[in-house]
């Protein structure tokens, strides 16, 4: 596997060899899981992973692949207590499948819910986040891919159906094929996933920005490049985005805090600052273009937070 993604490096002028072995072993898991039935029913890919794999392509890389619980439905009407133990139920459903993917895909997982070291809870045990660990060819030592699921949100708009893209995806690469037969295999086979809408994922980038602790530019990219590609602009999406943070705020006192914090950055429009994430970028983006949207878009998170309570 190492000689494969080492050739793909080069041939892709990759540097972080280590988020292409990851980016790989995350297509494989997602094969696997796009065929259970269980699975593929009950859960929707979400997050920055989906956005790139189903809707970018990649610009950058992703780590971690987070899920939703499809249907909400079953949690109307049931007490705090009842939602836990039917949340409780679906983890250990859910974790007895990822225990059996590993064992056929080569990672270490066991389903341990008081190890950290496998399985973490968060938001009144509402998010379970399970850590699949895997020896990195790249780096010699132990790494991990994050599944991180929520089971209680706000979906606005119709699930789709998407295909996973691979970073060969498009190219014919006859060599590749074939000193790396099963590797190259593997990597582009087609996976097909029920995933969030293009405007459900702009509105939960928008929410992410405004309540996740900290700021990361890529989340400013995102937003950016979806616009670019898909001509959907944040503004007509306001009120989706005030309901949907709305509904967080009022799940998690963790993001008010984190949303009060940021406000006056907000206000001063001064929230947006490059970080690593500049160097990490597999595309060029039109520098330009970007810098007048950032203005922008700033201008617009004053307007959303306005009609956030305080």
């Amino acid at each position: 596997m190492k000689e494969f993604i080492e050739d793909v490096a080069k041939r892709r002028a990759i540097q972080r060899t280590d988020l292409l072995e990851k980016d790989m072993r995350i297509h494989w898991l997602l094969s696997v899981l796009a065929k259970d039935r269980f699975f593929s029913r009950h859960f929707v890919f979400k997050g920055g992973t989906c956005l790139i794999l189903c809707y970018l392509g990649h610009y950058r890389f992703s780590e971690d692949i987070d899920f939703t619980w499809r249907p909400q439905s079953v949690f109307s009407g049931k007490s705090q207590k009842e939602i836990r133990r039917m949340i409780s139920d679906y983890k250990e459903r859910l974790g007895a499948l990822l225990e059996t993917i590993a064992r056929v895909q080569g990672f270490d997982f066991r389903l341990e819910t008081k190890n950290t070291t496998y399985v973490e809870f968060g938001g009144g045990n509402k998010t379970i986040t399970f850590k699949l660990w895997y020896e990195s060819e790249m780096l010699m030592t132990r790494s991990f891919i994050k599944v991180q699921i929520n089971f209680v949100d706000l979906l606005l708009f119709a699930i789709r159906k998407r295909r996973v893209h691979s970073l060969l995806e498009g190219t014919s690469d006859k060599e590749l094929a074939v000193l790396f037969d099963e590797e190259y295999q593997r990597y582009t086979t087609p996976v097909s996933l029920a995933t969030y809408d293009i405007k459900e994922i702009i509105c939960e980038k928008v929410r992410a920005i405004l309540t996740r602790q900290g700021v990361k530019a890529r989340d400013f990219v995102d937003v950016f490049l979806l616009e670019e590609r898909y001509g959907i602009r944040v503004r007509p999406l306001a009120p989706q985005i005030v309901e949907k943070t709305r509904f967080i705020l009022a799940l998690y006192e963790k993001y008010k805090r984190n949303l009060d914090e940021k406000r006056g950055l907000i206000a001063s429009g001064e929230l947006f600052r490059w970080g690593t994430e500049q160097n990490l970028l597999l595309e060029s983006l039109d520098e330009g273009r970007f810098y007048r949207f950032v203005q922008r878009f700033q201008k617009e998170l004053q307007d959303i937070v306005r009609l956030l309570p305080e």
